[in-house]
């Protein structure tokens, strides 16, 4: 509270900035803290299929909780590894963040559609200004799921005839992502099911359970949005490693590997120039791998 030398006086123009501002840190602590959550150590074992979706920035808070109490217990009652996306941290062309699950078809259909409920009933908090509030209500109406490039496939069918029955049976609108549009390297798809919530909840189960049919429905845990030329690991964390030698493709192509870890790289292989393996950083021996492979 700022007052005057003059007692009884306020400086209210400074008095009502301050008020506003804790009035939305206090909104802001309810909803949970926007940065990166994951439930459980990072080397804790993980076991079945992974698949993402996303969620407006301004309702990461919702899905976190307070303390991360809400992540936890999705994690605990429902079964599933989850992990949300650093607070700057977008999806590619979009300004949603990331949430990745990891779990069998059962556990993923509860997890995904107990965080999309929260979606579907979160208010933006005062901290999120600019959010166009017609917006918001279209979006409430979507449920975005990232899935791999190959299961894109699998949810268009050949001539597009899968995502006609999805649409016809379920009288919903199923959008996917063209590959173009994103990234090169990134090998994953965006699909966008729109419509009542009964009829999208049962459209994303069934897809879900194909995708967890899928043998070859490989994505990895985490990614790095921000910096996608990263390599990833054997255990499916990208991580940007020391800086290789330059690969053998013609000069101007001439690579390199990532750029937190330490240590020289080994020659790249990729004919394109790729940079090699770098060298493990002092903190984390997994994050020799460098450039893209």
């Amino acid at each position: 509270l700022i007052m005057s030398k003059k007692p009884g006086s306020f400086k209210l123009s400074y008095y009502n900035e301050y008020k506003s501002y804790l009035s939305r840190s206090i909104m802001d602590r309810k909803r949970g803290p926007d940065n990166e959550q994951e439930t459980g150590p990072r080397k804790e074992a993980r076991s079945g299929t992974i698949i993402k979706m996303l969620c407006p920035y301004y309702s990461a808070g919702a899905i976190i909780g307070d303390a991360g109490k809400e992540i936890k217990t999705i994690k605990d009652n429902l079964g599933v590894a989850i992990q949300v996306s650093k607070k700057d941290v977008r999806f590619p062309k979009t300004d949603e963040r990331v949430i990745t699950l990891q779990g069998d078809s059962e556990t993923l259909i509860k997890a995904i559609k107990h965080i999309q409920d929260l979606i579907r009933n979160d208010k933006p908090p005062p901290s999120a200004r600019n959010v166009d509030i017609e917006g918001n209500e279209k979006r409430k109406r979507a449920l975005k799921l990232v899935v791999a490039d190959t299961s894109a496939g699998r949810i268009i069918g050949k001539g597009g005839e899968n995502i006609k029955a999805l649409k016809e049976k379920y009288t919903v609108v199923v959008n996917t992502s063209k590959k173009g549009d994103l990234p090169p390297g990134l090998d994953e798809r965006v699909v966008s099911i729109e419509g009542e919530q009964e009829e999208v909840d049962n459209c994303f189960s069934e897809i879900v359970e194909n995708i967890c049919n899928d043998d070859k429905a490989k994505m990895v845990w985490r990614i790095d949005y921000n910096n996608l030329d990263s390599g990833y690991d054997d255990r499916g964390y990208y991580y940007r490693g020391g800086y290789g030698a330059s690969g053998r493709g013609p000069p101007q192509h001439d690579g390199y590997s990532g750029r937190s870890g330490y240590g020289g790289g080994y020659q790249g292989y990729d004919s394109r120039g790729y940079g090699g393996y770098g060298g493990g950083s002092n903190y984390d021996p997994y994050s020799r791998y460098g450039g893209r492979r």
